[in-house]
């Protein structure tokens, strides 16, 4: 509230950074009752919950794309999107091919709500994690990316990583255990704050399949084009940002971070076919420039600022502490990670992955430490042995 009053006097358009924060308090909400309902789950029945969900996404998946359910798939998608799925000579070139959907609107859809199903499956319940689950999380994973082939799997992927890992840490009487997790997670930080600028140099100095896609328009627009952005931003106003619903403050800077992307786009584009015009050039072209961002870690720090970010995040982890979650920097790291993967900030599935991998940590057992408890009992039971010789004197 204290951004947006702060905002309005330099706002250009007031109105939509009013309702970019009644958006963003929807999305909230509604992410907390998720929250609420997976976390009054117990750990088994949650981790099945979502180990169906993705057996399942997978099955569909399989059906449309080697046994001829695309069809009447794209029949339901052309109802509820009122679109069709038309980059199909991108995922050839890309992919080696044609990807499902699922009923979503585009494939990498498919890839982030499977990928944080698989998340579900192993973190809700990661006590049972064994050489069992990992042989059935292999099977699942290689049959995941061959079939839905997005590479938004690999982020559910690592999460999936460094969740047991910090879990693992997290019950080991090890003192040096804490600060390990410390490390791996600020490592992780690092690691995917800088990921964009090392992918581009690997792909300079490599090429390959990894130059592809570096130079692919998706890759630009989901990666490079918000980084750029994003630099503006720190360059311009780096305290709070553009702010929320700051389109037409940051449009004159978008036009430079996405503008090779567009020219790319536009370049084998009919002037006659209007519908053979990207998504992203008629948002740019009406004014929509937060549509342009389909990365919402770099949207959120372009909309709030170095500053308010940074508020607003630990106002955010104070939340989740009041809550009972544990391991909230994982959180935070699970959330970064799914960010790459989507766009926006104010839209509740943009707030969804870090509420469900809050949930699925709400219930992991507190750390075992064998030896300080027996300390504790040893204490313990001193002073009831002081006490009752207090007693019988």
């Amino acid at each position: 509230m204290a951004l947006f009053a702060l905002s309005i006097p330099y706002a250009i358009e007031p109105s939509r950074r009013l309702l970019s924060l009644v958006q963003l308090y929807a999305a909230l909400i509604t992410n907390y009752g998720l929250f609420l309902g997976l976390s009054s789950l117990k750990s088994r029945t949650a981790s099945r919950l979502f180990l169906s969900v993705a057996v399942i996404v997978l099955v569909l998946a399989t059906l449309e794309v080697h046994f001829g359910l695309r069809p009447f798939v794209d029949e339901i998608r052309s109802v509820i999107h009122q679109e069709n799925y038309d980059d199909t000579a991108r995922d050839l070139e890309l992919y080696g091919a044609v990807r499902p959907t699922v009923f979503a609107s585009e494939p990498s859809l498919v890839g982030i709500f499977w990928g944080l199903a698989l998340c579900g499956w192993l973190l809700a319940d990661a006590d049972r994690w064994g050489v069992g689950r990992l042989i059935v999380t292999s099977l699942l994973t290689a049959s995941a990316i061959f079939v839905i082939r997005s590479p938004t799997i690999f982020y559910a992927v690592a999460i999936c990583v460094i969740g047991l890992i910090v879990h693992r840490l997290r019950r080991s009487p090890n003192p040096g255990a804490r600060l390990a997790k410390s490390a791996l997670l600020f490592a992780c930080f690092i690691l995917v704050i800088t990921s964009t600028s090392l992918l581009m140099q690997a792909a300079d100095e490599f090429g390959g399949v990894i130059g592809d896609i570096v130079k692919g328009d998706s890759f630009y627009s989901r990666q490079i084009g918000p980084y750029r952005l994003a630099s503006s931003m720190a360059d311009t106003s780096p305290f709070f940002g553009f702010g929320l619903g700051g389109d037409a403050e940051m449009t004159p800077y978008a036009m430079d971070a996405f503008g090779p992307a567009i020219e790319n786009m536009l370049a084998g584009v009919n002037a006659l076919d209007v519908d053979s015009v990207p998504g992203m050039a008629i948002n740019f072209r009406e004014g929509k420039t937060s549509h342009l961002l389909t990365n919402s870690f770099w949207q959120f720090w372009i909309s709030f600022g170095i500053l308010g970010g940074a508020i607003v995040a630990a106002v955010v982890a104070f939340a989740l502490a009041k809550l009972g979650v544990r391991e909230i920097g994982f959180v935070l790291l699970g959330a970064t990670l799914m960010g790459q993967t989507m766009g926006a900030v104010v839209i509740a599935p943009a707030w969804t992955p870090m509420f469900v991998i809050a949930a699925f940590t709400f219930r992991w057992t507190k750390a075992r430490y064998p030896l300080a408890s027996r300390s504790t009992r040893s204490a313990s039971q001193g002073l009831q042995l002081g006490e009752r010789l207090q007693t019988s004197r």
